[in-house]
């Protein structure tokens, strides 16, 4: 007897559905538009800022630095200084900036502006301080700032985000579903004996497996506000919120539509979300596994662990051409990689929770030591629309497919010929 369970929207309820993102966007609006109106007030504004990324730059013959901050209120926006500063990442900072000709859409995008620093408080925020404190387990500073970002959501240099883009493995580094399940699983195994026992003494009538959901849920969530505005998290942690609600209800969890009632539900949340390419490339990486378990999901579990990762590199390959045009010969071993990766990573966060952290130090030291080089190979911007439209037609056609899949291989292929 084969159980067919239902979808989360039906016919109507699609309208009472688009009433409430309405509502969740004029509200989240007219949240952004009260802080943008009070830092646009005036002409100046001095405010307080988190310092995300501090590096050199030059041009024209002349070097300045180049500062990435961030507001409480969650808006990025750059400013630079001709005079070299100490390093102040992670530090809060007061700052003048020049506010009078921000629009509403450049305060929601990000936006870069004259400014200067005024004062430098003397301590860093938490997850940076953390990250600082790995420093202590690891004598490579390159490898704490691998554990920081893998962590801590923490900012690699300039040099390790080249490194690990020439190898095609950054999006390993982006804390994101995959972390968050790997979380998840050591919270429930960790909770779930004193629950138990607590259960058994105190209150039996409680559904077990939905108060250990509550429980990690909200640890997770707390999680992520101590990390902060990390899109590719919060996508992965609305999906797992959505996914237990409907698994719940007996409702289908691996389906497009539940990716569109996510990404509709935050995009309404947090309209920011909409401007950075991080959550979109998160959100494509999901959809190109919901369209693998479409049409592949009856393949054993085991042919699947392996392609699925051969299946997201060959359709985030044009994707990655287009945005960034970095490509080397290592990128299609990003395949084994990511593969490997998903024992180095629970390994890893075990072995720091145990006092051995330095134990896999070996193994990053092998990526770090090697000597890499990266071409420069960039799609057309006119290669992505056809592109994406082929990816949503596959929803509909597997013989679109098949077609996809076709492109996909070819442009992987001319991007090794390229570069041989």
């Amino acid at each position: 007897m084969v159980i067919i369970k239902p979808s989360l929207l039906i016919g109507r309820e699609y309208l009472y559905f688009s009433f409430l993102l309405l509502t969740l966007l004029f509200f989240s609006l007219s949240v952004e538009f009260y802080n943008y109106s009070k830092l646009t007030q005036f002409d100046d504004a001095v405010i307080e800022v988190t310092v995300l990324k501090h590096y050199a730059k030059s041009s024209k013959g002349k070097q300045y630095d180049v500062f990435k901050l961030q507001t409480d209120d969650g808006a990025k926006f750059y400013i630079t200084s001709k005079m070299p500063l100490k390093e102040l990442v992670g530090y809060k900072t007061q700052v003048w900036v020049k506010t009078k000709y921000i629009s509403f859409l450049e305060y929601l995008k990000g936006f870069a502006t004259k400014g200067g620093i005024i004062t430098v408080s003397r301590s860093k925020a938490v997850t940076y301080k953390l990250g600082g404190a790995l420093k202590t387990i690891h004598k490579d500073p390159e490898i704490s700032q691998i554990y920081g970002a893998l962590f801590f959501a923490l900012p690699l240099s300039a040099s390790l985000q080249d490194r690990f883009s020439i190898l095609g493995v950054s999006h390993l580094l982006a804390i994101s579903g995959f972390h968050l399940g790997v979380l998840s699983f050591i919270l429930f195994t960790l909770l779930s004996l004193p629950y138990t026992q607590l259960q058994k003494y105190f209150f039996p009538y409680r559904h077990r497996n939905r108060d250990l959901f509550l429980l990690v849920a909200l640890v997770l969530g707390a999680y992520l506000l101590f990390l902060g505005d990390v899109a590719s998290l919060l996508r992965a942690y609305a999906m797992l919120l959505v996914g237990y609600i409907l698994h719940d209800r007996g409702m289908k969890i691996i389906s497009m539509q539940t990716l569109f009632v996510t990404l509709v539900l935050l995009l309404s949340l947090w309209p920011r979300l909409f401007f950075l390419m991080g959550f979109w490339l998160s959100v494509s990486g999901v959809y190109f596994i919901f369209l693998y378990l479409r049409y592949f999901s009856e393949l054993s579990k085991y042919i699947s662990f392996v392609a699925v990762p051969v299946w997201v590199y060959l359709m985030m390959t044009p994707i990655a051409l287009v945005l960034f045009g970095n490509y080397s010969l290592y990128h299609p071993l990003s395949i084994l990689w990511s593969i490997l990766f998903t024992l180095f990573y629970p390994l890893a966060l075990f072995l720091h929770l145990v006092g051995y952290g330095e134990s896999m130090d070996g193994v990053l030291h092998f990526f770090l030591a090697s000597e890499l080089d990266g071409e420069h190979f960039k799609l057309s911007l006119v290669w992505l629309i056809p592109y994406e439209f082929l990816a949503l037609g596959s929803l509909y056609s597997q013989k679109v497919l098949y077609l996809l899949l076709l492109v996909a291989f070819g442009i992987s292929v001319a991007a090794v010929y390229q570069v041989a």
